[in-house]
This record gives C-alpha cells, structure tokens and sequence, in this order.
C-alpha cells in the first residue's frame, strides 16, 4: 500500500486529478456544463506528462527529500509516466475540436520552459530559474488551464463572474506555490534562484500568505454579494481556513508527503466542498 501511494503521489496521479478537479470546480462556480470526458482526460494527461518530465530531470532537491529519491531509483517510471500521458493527450485531441489550440499550444510550452533549460542566455535558463517569474509563471499557468480553458470551450465573452473566479484561482495557486519556494528556500538559496524567501524571508512570506488569503475571502464574499451563494462562500471560507491550517502545520512538519498529498491536496478539497455546495 505504501508503494502504490508513492507510486500515485510522486508519479504526479494525485496531482493531475487534482488539476481535473479544479477544473470541474471552475464550471460549478461559472454554471457551465460539464466538459465531455476527452477534455479531462486531456487535461490530466498533460498534467501527468509536464510533472514527469519535470521530476525526471531534476537534478537537486531539499537535502533527505523522499521524492527525489524515489524519482532517482524510479526514473523508469517517470518516463513510462510520461508516454502513457502522451498517448493518453493524443487520443483525447482526437474527439475535441478545440476552438482555441493555438493558445493551449502556447501554454504548454510555457510549461515546457519551465522545467526544460532552452532559454537563450549564455548558459540554458528554465523559468525556474529565475525565482520571481518562477512563482507568477506557474501560477498563472494554472489558473488558465483551470479557469479560462474550460471558460472559453464553451462561452466567448468574460464577464465580472468569471473574472473574480480567475482572480481568486491566481491568488490561491500563488499561495500554495509560496508555501513550496518557502520549504525550497535553502536548496534554492544555494542554486543562486531567487526566490521570494530568498530574497526577503521565510516570516515575510508567511505573512504574505495571511495577506493573500485574506484576499481570497475578499474575492469570495464579493462573489457572495454578487449572487454566488452562501453554500458556495462557506466552501471558500472552509478552503480558507483548511489551507492556513496545513500550511501552519508545514511549519514544523515538512516531509514530501505534507506537501505532495496535504498542500497540493488543498485543490482537491476546495473542488470537493465546491461539488457539495452546488450539488
């Protein structure tokens, strides 16, 4: 059982589901329809693929890190991970008639860059590599996956909902990215990437974290008052509370798995509370 959850979380399953999730959550909260099963299994698939590949190449990771060595001893996997993602992307294009390619091209090589080393500077660079851009790059990255592509397959014209919908899925992918670059601050430190606990400090960030959550809430009861629903604004407010919980908690405890399963595990539960809310 302890490798199938290994094989599960650090082969980047949990967090493909996690990113289907939070797309079904953006059509719960928008009013959309569900998307037809190509589009998810596509979105899971490209979530698998870009992982992989990023968890196949690393080279450094937090001394003692339990996925860094399982991605070591297991690289095997990583790439047969890979593959089953791409094959699994290919079919799915095949029964979609994607209005907007061009534009989910564009973000996924984004994503690429982040991960592969193919900027032109003098020595390759990765947008991981420079620690600012890192965090608004993955960030947003996420929240157009999640929020605008499963918008524009089915509407074409962005109103106030959507807008507070995409603002508010930005500033939480941004807190959860933060709590990672807080634990990574002393690898990263050491790689010359700056990072903002890098370049300011781990208490700062932890009050920035406060801040941006106290954004999020804002963002939600603005949602409520434009007629989003109680049911709805106690799932944000219960997402909220949870994600300041486990990222408190990260404080003294900070195994691979918290922040794998639990951090990353705050999408999934915000999605599930979202579903309760509206079914």
């Amino acid at each position: 059982m302890r490798s199938l959850i290994h094989t599960l979380v650090y082969g980047s399953f949990f967090i493909s589901c996690c990113a289907v999730a939070f797309c079904m959550e953006t059509a719960w909260l928008l009013g959309l329809p569900l998307q037809r099963p190509a589009f998810y299994i596509l979105v899971f698939c490209t979530t698998l693929v870009q992982y992989n590949l990023h968890y196949r190449i690393k080279k450094t990771a937090n001394p003692g890190s339990e996925r860094f060595r399982w991605s070591q001893s297991h690289k095997h996997l990583h790439l047969a991970f890979m593959l089953t993602g791409l094959a699994g992307a290919a079919v799915a294009l095949c029964f979609l008639s994607l209005r907007h390619f061009l534009a989910l091209a564009a973000i996924g090589c984004v994503s690429l860059l982040y991960s592969l080393p193919l900027l032109p500077f003098r020595q390759r660079k990765r947008i991981k590599d420079f620690g600012l851009l890192k965090i608004l790059v993955l960030s947003l990255v996420w929240t157009l996956i999640t929020v605008w592509f499963p918008y524009v397959n089915v509407r074409s014209s962005f109103n106030t909902e959507f807008w507070l919908v995409f603002g508010r899925r930005f500033v939480f992918m941004f807190v959860l990215c933060l709590a990672f670059d807080i634990r990574d601050a002393d690898t990263d430190r050491k790689d010359g990437i700056h990072t903002l606990p890098v370049m300011l400090s781990r208490r700062f960030c932890y009050r920035l974290i406060g801040v941006l959550l106290l954004l999020f809430l804002a963002l939600s009861v603005w949602e409520l008052r434009n007629g989003g629903g109680l049911l709805r604004f106690n799932a944000m407010l219960l997402s909220m509370l949870a994600t300041w919980l486990i990222i408190g908690y990260s404080r003294k405890q900070d195994g691979d798995m918290l922040y794998l399963a639990g951090i990353d595990g705050m999408m999934l539960l915000q999605a599930v509370l979202v579903g309760i809310g509206t079914l």
